[in-house]
């Protein structure tokens, strides 16, 4: 099986598993654990006139800066727009399912959040030491503190066994995976742009001679422009690209041939033909144990993030903070885009 197959493959049905990081983690305490003689070594600042503390919590001090002190009611409007949205969706989901999973008659146990973060650990490297390594950078980047962290395999853990039982391992499922991993592959060039306008504008310049990769680098919104557009071979039935993208690349026929402005939700791509990559010639008999897991975890994932979606669209949510209601409109239109 090619290497970055199964990379590609797996990494897809990670970000999608650790979307729910998105949706956020119970929030932190409202008081960390300052030493005595820090509270008191000098008094905190107070807010400005006519703004008293809200509430008891907001008049303790969180730290202290060069000596004095900074309130939690300093804190809290800040702290609840820059992350009060993503704060609350984690408690929503975790409060909902927590009911769900009881009604369920499911109990979810360490046992369960053990079995997250081995399947989190195996589907980083097969590597023990590497995978740890990758967690560590994971929950660097995402702010995964320990109790976030748990919290995030918990819900992963609720989750799972909600949608366990809705999960179909077809033949043609089975069959659609094996082709992505093992079937023939098309590498490409990506450009991906905010209107037709500019995917026509891109296009023109590389049929009157500019080279794909530098068009790529300057215009394109997609990840891959810094490599110059460059995509990881591509499966005709690979799920982690979107079914438009996939019939463009496959409708090229010739090398470096440009295929026509494609629609991608709310704007366009266009990509180029850079090489046929044949498959290999594993049978699908001989890797059936893997295929089938690796399809059980892609339907748990879709399963899972629509559960979630789901919950957060059904949620009937009053907010009285000012700061956290703007953060949560903000996320909301970020939504319906």
């Amino acid at each position: 099986m090619p290497a970055y197959a199964t990379r590609r493959l797996i990494g897809s049905l990670l970000s999608a598993i650790l979307a729910f990081v998105l949706y956020g983690c119970a929030a932190p305490a409202d008081s960390p654990n300052l030493p005595l003689q820090a509270r008191s070594a000098e008094p905190a600042d107070v807010p400005p006139a006519g703004e008293p503390a809200a509430t008891f919590v907001d008049a303790r001090p969180a730290a202290l800066v060069n000596g004095r002190g900074i309130l939690w009611g300093q804190l809290r409007p800040i702290l609840s727009e820059a992350a009060g949205a993503q704060a609350l969706q984690e408690v929503i989901l975790d409060r909902r399912l927590v009911e769900l999973t009881a009604d369920a008659g499911i109990m979810i146990t360490d046992e369960n959040e053990a079995a997250e973060q081995k399947l989190l650990l195996t589907t980083l490297s097969d590597d023990p030491n590497t995978a740890i390594r990758l967690l560590d950078e994971l929950r660097d980047r995402q702010n995964l503190g320990p109790h976030r962290y748990r919290q995030l395999l918990r819900r992963n853990a609720m989750l799972r066994a909600l949608v366990r039982d809705r999960v179909q391992l077809t033949a043609s499922a089975v069959a659609q995976m094996h082709d992505t991993l093992q079937g023939p592959k098309r590498q490409v060039r990506l450009i991906t742009v905010g209107d037709l306008a500019a995917a026509q504008a891109a296009a023109t310049r590389i049929a009157s001679g500019a080279f794909f990769g530098d068009v790529a680098v300057e215009v394109s919104t997609d990840s891959s422009a810094p490599r110059g557009g460059l995509l990881e071979p591509v499966s005709r039935s690979d799920p982690s690209y979107p079914a438009a993208l996939r019939d463009a690349i496959w409708s090229l026929t010739d090398i470096g041939q440009l295929s026509n402005p494609t629609l991608l939700g709310d704007g366009y791509a266009i990509v180029q033909l850079v090489r046929e990559v044949d498959g290999d010639d594993v049978r699908l008999d001989d890797v059936r144990e893997k295929l089938e897991r690796l399809v059980r975890m892609n339907q748990e994932r879709l399963l899972m993030d629509q559960l979630a979606r789901t919950i957060l669209a059904d949620a009937a949510v009053t907010i009285f903070d000012e700061s956290l209601d703007a953060s949560w409109k903000r996320w909301q239109r970020r939504t319906r885009r």
